[in-house]
């Protein structure tokens, strides 16, 4: 080992480069802390297969901020499908509810911009909608245009945009009505099918008492369907489709599904707590649908009451997409669900985590211990947990700053969740994830970031994981809610929030609203597929945890190269102030010892980033 001594201005932390990871779990006392879970909100409510898993080398994503907002609350469960669309021509649209006024939010509407092929537009200053919306989705419409639908409140109608040539021209609005006996529409999600893009497909929910609404169909929310075939010119009726009924599900809960499409195909994935985890599937642009049974609840036609036990099930947040030959893929979140005598909600389990996947050659979880089936560990291993919290520093726990519910942002699903899953013409996979990351917070809370994981091979393994928030622009960001675009080319195309406090302030977390950036991220493909040769690769660079952490005098790092390379060591205060900047020249292949020492720094956090050729790993560490 060849040691090396950085004078008096360096410190640093390594974030995450570390051949054989394991999965790591919250301690079993954490997994064991529940709080009721809040139902899903439309107003604000604030006054103010693993294949030997391991981090992999890092990548730098191209991104871009592309706008923001101060309403913070992009979706109540799963991550916001159907955002952000990709079109032939390599051009795309991006959308998220954008608000500027707490606390009623009176300019509450669809954020848009558009990619031209060379730029993105400024950032928006109002919405798309004529009046007071959110929740948008949008999507191709017709051979050259584009449509968003969105949602005004749980008496109205959803508002559906339109114009004929993307990125330029007047918008058109018209409504979707509800159907006769409802009062309102919510939550909606929409795509477009077929080769012109004229079949629109939109799925919501008929707006629930709570919000304003009223029992329809028998259920206190019930998710009903639309199609447009002329480009949104016409809509049927919204209709409940067959075995999603009042004699199937007692209700279903906003913001708990997805929509995605490809080609002549088109999936509804329904991810909620309580009810049947089960998806909606149809390959004639929703002439017909087919209901596809994924994970049997084990309470039929649950209605608050009292289980007797915890039963393993969906967290409420999940995705579907199709490979080239029509099959079905799913991720979905994992979690504990808990409804004791004299709650008035089920509960959740904050430090349960577990990103699940499932594809149509599999065998559905029925017939079986219901209650069980999904335990995390039962998925490990049968190798089809494909996501989870990562042990970054390498040293066999995970180290936060707190181990309790205040010492994270409350979003109510699995720790590792909110997942995407786009699927190219080689049926290469790509899961886009949040993750509540090691070695993030700002001093009281840990943040979530964006991690990928990705198998070369349809699904059958699963190799390395990316750290895709580790830039030093995030050391201090919540990176939450990604939305993928179905179409991929060299890149999947990605747009996702990020703020600098866990947590959601219109949702009552105990932060004030504060400004929140939509940032669109390009990650390249070729940089994050390959075959995993076992699960063993060679890493161009590894770094360690430095040792001791927190300190006050020396701590040291390890860099580990797999050949020779130029190293060098920045160190960054709290504020993004560059305190230090440090070239070694080249380092032979092997490891090498860097020592720190403090002299002359301040007690406190810092970051740095070692380089070594065009390999970056960045960190935090403390100084006392």
């Amino acid at each position: 080992m060849k040691k090396l001594l950085l004078l008096s201005l360096a410190l640093v932390v390594s974030a995450g480069i570390f051949a054989q990871q394991a999965r790591i779990k919250a301690t079993p006392s954490m997994q064991k802390i529940a709080i009721e879970k809040m139902a899903a909100i439309d107003e604000t409510t604030n006054l103010q297969t693993v294949v030997n898993p391991y981090v992999s080398a890092r990548i730098i994503p191209n991104e871009a901020e592309i706008g923001g907002t101060i309403y913070d609350l992009q979706s109540n469960g799963s991550s916001p499908s159907n955002r952000i669309n990709m079109f032939s021509d390599g051009t795309i649209g991006a959308t998220w509810t954008r608000g500027t006024g707490p606390t009623a939010y009176a300019d509450r509407g669809a954020g848009y911009n558009y990619f031209n092929g060379a730029d993105w537009g400024p950032a928006p200053t109002g919405r798309v909608e004529s009046v007071r919306s959110g929740w948008p989705a949008y999507t191709a419409c017709g051979p050259t245009g584009e449509a968003f639908v969105s949602h005004q409140s749980g008496t109205l109608g959803l508002t559906f945009a339109k114009r004929a040539t993307k990125g330029t021209g007047a918008w058109t609005e018209t409504t979707i009505a509800p159907p006769s006996g409802a009062s309102g529409l919510l939550w909606p999600r929409m795509v477009a099918s077929g080769p012109d893009n004229n079949i629109l497909h939109v799925f919501a929910l008929t707006s629930p008492v709570a919000n304003g609404g009223v029992v329809y169909n028998g259920q206190d929310g019930a998710i009903v369907y639309c199609r447009s075939t002329d480009a949104g010119a016409t809509w049927s009726t919204p209709a409940v489709l067959d075995g999603m009924g009042s004699a199937d599900y007692v209700a279903f809960g906003g913001d708990s599904y997805s929509l995605s499409a490809k080609g002549d195909n088109v999936a509804f994935l329904l991810t909620d707590n309580w009810t049947d985890l089960f998806a909606y599937k149809s390959n004639d642009n929703g002439e017909n649908w087919e209901k596809v049974l994924i994970w049997e609840h084990p309470i039929p036609l649950w209605n608050n009451t009292p289980s007797i036990d915890t039963i393993y099930c969906p967290d409420g947040a999940g995705h579907a997409t199709f490979d080239t030959e029509g099959k079905m893929h799913i991720v979905f979140g994992v979690n504990r669900g808990l409804f004791e005598e004299g709650d008035t909600a089920p509960s959740w389990f904050p430090f349960v985590d577990g990103l699940a996947y499932w594809n149509e050659d599999m065998d559905p979880w029925t017939g079986g211990d219901q209650a069980n089936v999904l335990n995390p560990d039962l998925l490990y291993e049968d190798n089809k947990l494909i996501g989870f919290m990562i042990d970054i520093d390498g040293n066999g726990q995970l180290d936060w700053v707190g181990t309790e519910i205040a010492n994270i942002g409350l979003y109510y699903v699995s720790p590792s969740s909110l997942a995407q899953i786009v699927i190219d013409d080689l049926n290469q996979v790509f899961v886009i994830f949040t993750s509540i990351t090691e070695g993030y917070d700002n001093g009281s809370q840990q943040y979530r970031h964006l991690w990928a994981r990705t198998s070369p091979d349809g699904g059958t393994t699963w190799g390395d994981f990316y750290h895709l928030s580790e830039d030093i622009i995030h050391i201090l960001d919540e990176c939450v809610f990604p939305s993928a675009a179905s179409m991929s080319d060299e890149y999947v195309h990605i747009v996702y929030q990020a703020d600098a406090e866990p947590g959601l302030a219109v949702r009552g977390d105990e932060d004030a609203p504060g400004e929140n950036i939509i940032y669109y991220m390009q990650l390249a493909k070729s940089e994050v597929i390959g075959v995993n040769n076992g699960g063993v690769k060679v890493k161009e660079m590894v770094v360690s945890q430095n040792y001791p952490n927190p300190f006050n005098g020396s701590t040291a790092i390890d860099v580990t190269l797999a050949g020779n390379a130029s190293v060098n060591v920045a160190v960054y205060s709290i504020t993004g102030q560059k305190v230090a900047d440090h070239s070694f020249g080249t380092f032979t292949e092997g490891t090498h010892r860097i020592d720190l020492n403090s002299a002359g720094l301040n007690s406190g956090i810092y970051f740095y980033t070692v380089k070594a050729g065009e390999n970056t790993s960045t960190g935090k560490m403390t100084v006392l």
